[in-house]
């Protein structure tokens, strides 16, 4: 049995008799949606596409061919692909075998795989020969020659160059009914087994390996249900990765309803809202670099978004002026949630709740997930005072992977008591609803007075020229620090110091917070997840601009 790190006995009979946790396991409810929605479609991409009945087959034959390849009981698989139908064909035959299944971004390179790989004991990477000039499986077989355990090299192509197996054609082989069933007997994951595994995108070095149970990952899901109200009848469209929450969460949320899944291999706004058009998609999840370029740079008038009932994003750099205008162009509710691969969704708004929460909260806490807002000592601060947030519950994470020390420093002991740190300066307002500040390690300190970046960064993204917006605070021998604005324009536009101070007054920001130093890029360094701006670089980036200049 893959155990859990941090989960306890107590915790599970506590989650279970609360409604919390599932006692189903993944490959009930895959079937259950087979017997229920045989041929309604259930994952959509550009080349395929499969009904819940011939996902719960063609899944039966991936994880008997796993097993007959040798790959044993709680090892694992790693997948390194865009969004594809192979992705959840993977995932859901990993389940039936019992085979730990782990997404990698495709921005990770030789180091990020070769840790991730190695630390989880991977026996077998899927992926593509080359995608967009990097040769994939050249470098797998690279990183096989240094963690020598990898010895299965998937391709999710037609044909497989040698020494590497066609997914494909895996997915076409077949055994015997009787031959599937002796080779996957006793095989399947349960729902409070380690069955997957995240990863954080690495802003403190390598990526860390994140625990999830099918629990946890059914109880993340229900929470999106919840708060979107997804039915069956609604068609999910995933353009963000699968390696990300944003993408496998909102997977969780679609398959226990039976819901369709659209995937789309590549981002570019013209092609989001051609792919909305096409596929009829009801439930668009994104992170909000996406959602900014489509409204900035498209039309979304063009395009018939009829279908389109509501747009799920994150907290970061997403103010109340942009989610405004995300749904009077997208004709569509807009909700914003937050969270962290340790957690999922600590929070989201609802399709329910009133303009002023959707737009400028991030809804009430997760269902199944508590939070606590407390100050350095630990103590928990009253409503409407801002403090470092604390989370548990049933949709966070069950530790990292192998690793209890890290496990217990991150949440400071096992079972129902830990809490997870995140890391996150946040208030719960007179209503229940939680309002994220910006992150503790990011608040500049200028001559004793706090200046939260998200704040600036919010009311910046608002500015018509402006695509991207970080705010860095710089050192000062005489404020402690100042804040500088680090801009990404619009293509084709230009934004100069003055427009962005006078821009800031005008929307009333206080005048201790107003940047002091204006800094124009073509892009900004990304983490290794090419989800998160790497700020760590980017400062990097603006100590070297301002020591040329001075």
């Amino acid at each position: 049995m893959a155990e859990p790190t941090r989960i306890t006995r107590e915790m599970i009979e506590t989650y279970v008799k609360r409604g919390l946790w599932d006692e189903r396991s993944i490959v009930d409810i895959l079937r259950q949606n087979a017997e229920e929605r045989p041929l309604h479609e259930a994952v959509v991409d550009s080349n395929r596409r499969l009904t819940w009945k011939e996902l719960d087959e063609v899944t039966e034959r991936v994880a008997a061919e796993l097993v007959r390849l040798g790959i044993e009981r709680d090892q694992a698989v790693v997948a390194q692909l865009p969004a594809q139908v192979e992705s959840l064909v993977l995932l859901l035959s990993c389940h039936k075998a019992g085979i730990i299944c782990c997404f990698a971004p495709l921005t990770f390179r030789h180091s990020e795989m070769k840790h991730v790989v190695g630390t989880i004991g991977a026996m077998a990477i899927l992926t593509r020969v080359e995608l967009r000039h990097t040769r994939y499986l050249e470098m797998a077989k690279e990183i096989a020659l240094e963690v020598p355990r990898v010895r299965f090299f998937f391709v999710a192509e037609d044909e497989a160059p040698p020494g590497a197996i066609s997914f494909r054609e895996l997915m076409k082989t077949d055994l015997d009914g009787d031959r599937r069933r002796e080779a996957l007997e006793g095989r399947a994951f349960g729902p409070f087994e380690v069955s997957s595994v995240v990863l954080s995108s690495g802003t403190t070095g390598m990526p860390k390996c994140i625990e999830h149970t099918g629990a946890s990952s059914i109880a993340a899901g229900r929470g999106v249900v919840e708060r979107a109200k997804l039915t069956p009848e609604d068609v999910v469209g995933i353009i963000a990765p699968l390696s990300g929450g944003p993408g496998l969460q909102n997977w969780w949320a679609a398959f226990q309803v039976g819901a369709k899944v659209c995937l789309l291999e590549r981002f570019t706004p013209g092609r989001v809202l051609e792919f909305i058009e096409r596929e009829r998609v009801t439930y668009l999840p994104a992170i909000p670099t996406q959602l900014i370029r489509i409204i900035k740079e498209c039309d979304p008038d063009k395009y018939d978004l009829g279908s389109l009932r509501v747009v799920r994003t994150g907290a970061a750099a997403f103010d109340a002026a942009m989610a405004r205008k995300t749904e009077e162009k997208m004709g569509c509710r807009v909700l914003i949630a937050g969270g962290s691969q340790e957690t999922y969704s600590f929070a989201q708004s609802g399709v329910d709740d009133p303009p002023e929460k959707r737009f400028n909260t991030l809804g009430r806490p997760f269902p199944g997930n508590e939070i606590k807002i407390a100050d350095e000592e630990g103590r928990e601060v009253p409503r409407g005072v801002v403090g470092r947030m604390f989370v548990r519950g049933a949709a966070t994470s069950s530790g990292y992977f192998g690793d209890l020390d890290a496990t217990l420093a991150a949440w400071r002991t096992l079972g129902l008591e830990g809490w997870y740190k995140t890391g996150d300066l946040a208030k719960i307002d007179e209503d229940g609803y939680l309002v994220l500040v910006g992150r503790e390690k990011d608040m500049i300190i200028r001559g004793g007075q706090n200046i939260y970046p998200a704040e600036i960064e919010n009311l910046l993204l608002s500015h018509p020229k402006v695509s991207q917006a970080v705010i860095v605070g710089v050192p000062d021998p005489v404020m402690g620090e100042r804040a500088c604005a680090c801009i990404v324009p619009v293509a084709g536009e230009s934004v100069t110091f003055e427009e962005v101070v006078t821009f800031l007054k005008e929307k009333g920001l206080a005048v201790h917070k107003l940047p002091e130093r204006l800094v124009v890029m073509d892009r900004f360094p990304q983490l290794a997840d090419g989800q998160k701006v790497d700020k760590i670089s980017l400062k990097k980036v603006v100590m070297e601009r301002i020591q040329e200049e001075s």
